[in-house]
C-alpha cells in the first residue's frame, strides 16, 4: 500500500485489511459496511510514527474490484479470481447466479449455456472412448510393480 499526500510519502507498507464498524447515514436509514486498511505490523517496511489508515465503504470496494477486473495486467484480474476461488461460499453464490441468471443478463446466460455444453460434450466423448490418451484429463500412470504381471497375461 502506498499512501501519498501531494509529494509527501505518508506510508509505504504491506496493507492489512480488516472489517471496520459500519457507518449509519445522516438519515438513519442505511448502514454502510466498511473496510479499514492499515500498515501490516509484520511487514519489513518502516512504519510511520503516526498510525495511518484508509477506510473504504462498500461503494469504494466495488469500484476497486471493478478496476482490478478490468485491469490490463492479467495478474491483477487473477488476484480477484483467486480470492473468490479461495472462498467457497462466494464461489457458490456466483455459480448459482450464473445458473439462474435473470433474463436481463443475456451475456451471462449465453456463457453459462456454452460452458455447460462444452462440459457435457467433453464428458460424453471421454466416457465413450476412455482409452484415447489425447482426451484424458491426466496422463496414464504406470501400474505398480505387483500388478505389472497381470497386464502381460
Amino acid at each position: 500500500m502506498l499512501v501519498r499526500e501531494g509529494d509527501r510519502l505518508c506510508l509505504e507498507a504491506r496493507a492489512k485489511a480488516e472489517p471496520a464498524e459500519s457507518v449509519i447515514t445522516a438519515d438513519y436509514y442505511t448502514q454502510l459496511p466498511q473496510i479499514r486498511l492499515t500498515a501490516n505490523p509484520t511487514s519489513r517496511e518502516k512504519h510511520p510514527e503516526t498510525p495511518t489508515d484508509v477506510t473504504l465503504d462498500d461503494t469504494d470496494v466495488a469500484k476497486l474490484i471493478e478496476c482490478a477486473l478490468r485491469h490490463p495486467d492479467v495478474n491483477m484480474r487473477y488476484v480477484v479470481l483467486a480470492a473468490i476461488w479461495n472462498h467457497a461460499e462466494s464461489f457458490r453464490q456466483i455459480f448459482r447466479f450464473g445458473l439462474d441468471a435473470p433474463d436481463s443478463y443475456p451475456e451471462i446466460r449465453k456463457i453459462v449455456a456454452e460452458e455447460l455444453d462444452k462440459g457435457s460434450s467433453t464428458g460424453k466423448a471421454a466416457a465413450s472412448n476412455p482409452a484415447k490418451p489425447s482426451e484424458a484429463l491426466l496422463p496414464r500412470m504406470p501400474l505398480p510393480a505387483h500388478l505389472r504381471d497381470r497386464e502381460r497375461q
